[in-house]
């Protein structure tokens, strides 16, 4: 026992106090570990995107950081599907609505045009899936442009409030509208005047004459943003004020089932194809702002122009379709589920 003690005498009892009594780091392996590891960095996993690029943003004065990207590769399998459904659903809806005009209407051109219109969305899609670049191209307009539609159905949905306002207020604009067509036309050139109309009971309403009332607000829409956007507002706002007060007196007069009879088969259309319109109209306005500011390298790329351009044109044949229905369904369905009130 003696001897052990004095054999601990001899020597520190702990690594602690052989350091101390050496001066002597022992811990050499956790510094060379340490400096192993800062001549060597390491990769984070978490900032690569899975195909060797990392996904860290581009620095502020990145002269690329505000370019639109290519669609050089094709759409995902969820895009290409949406997109497949969507124009094989309007084809199909294209196609009942010149079986429709053929069972009662005598009106072969009306027929045949509803049918060519079917037949140019089952184009799309079959198209679409041979060749994924054309809902590549869909696919990015409607991600870049779905927010400002929705911020002009807003619009609209503000306007219908206002024109229900109005009208519980006593303003009717569906008189207010006929005292200004007749100061325009004057009350002989009305249906059931004196004048060159008096023959006529009324007035034709085929899908030609909607399609040519419809498209000039929809080409407003977007080039309203040449206005700073103000025809593009008072566009969706006004319209909204028309559809409010109609729909709050004709629903007060005859119930407001027959208010969504007479408007939702066909303004499922129009008034989608009229939002896609403006939202072009504002997301331009602000690409341009960007601009203006510094913050985006090009107002037009390739990109932005292709896919606007199909997003306008794939809007404007929903239209046309609205104009279909307009004339030659939306009375039949209400008829249908309301005869006494049509």
């Amino acid at each position: 026992m003696n001897g052990s003690d004095d054999d601990r005498d001899g020597w520190p009892e702990t690594e602690s106090e052989r350091r101390e009594e050496y001066g002597v780091a022992t811990d050499r392996e956790s510094e060379r570990d340490d400096s192993w590891e800062s001549d060597h960095p390491t990769v984070d996993l978490a900032d690569d995107d899975g195909r060797g690029r990392s996904s860290s943003p581009a620095p502020a004065g990145d002269p690329g950081r505000d370019r639109d990207p290519s669609p050089a590769d094709p759409p995902d399998s969820a895009a290409i599907r949406n997109w497949t459904l969507l124009s094989a659903a309007l084809a199909v809806i294209s196609l009942a609505t010149a079986a429709a005009i053929f069972g009662t209407y005598e009106a072969p051109t009306a027929t045949a045009g509803a049918v060519v219109l079917g037949a140019g969305f089952g184009l799309i899609a079959v198209a679409g899936r041979s060749f994924p670049l054309i809902f590549g191209y869909l696919d990015d307009a409607w991600s870049e442009h779905r927010r400002y539609v929705g911020f002009s159905a807003g619009l609209f949905a503000f306007g219908i409030l206002v024109g229900a306002l109005l009208y519980a207020a006593g303003i009717n604009l569906i008189d207010l509208l006929l005292e200004i067509v007749a100061e325009e036309l004057g009350e002989d050139e009305l249906p059931g005047g004196e004048g060159e109309l008096a023959d006529e009971e009324t007035i034709e309403l085929s899908a030609t004459f909607f399609i040519v009332n419809n498209t000039p607000p929809f080409l407003a829409s977007i080039f309203g943003a040449l206005t700073l956007g103000f025809f593009t507002f008072v566009i969706m706002v006004f319209n909204g004020v028309i559809v409010g007060n109609i729909a709050a007196f004709t629903g007060m007069e005859s119930g407001f089932g027959i208010v969504v009879a007479l408007l939702a088969p066909h303004g499922i259309f129009e008034l989608t194809a009229l939002f896609v319109a403006a939202g072009v109209g504002f997301r331009f306005l602000y690409r341009a702002g960007e601009r203006l500011a510094g913050t985006r390298d090009a107002l037009f790329t390739k990109r932005y122009l292709v896919g606007t351009l199909a997003l306008v044109v794939f809007a404007w044949l929903v239209l046309v379709l609205a104009a279909f229905v307009e004339a030659y369904v939306t009375f039949l369905v209400a008829e249908a589920l309301f005869p006494d009130a049509v």
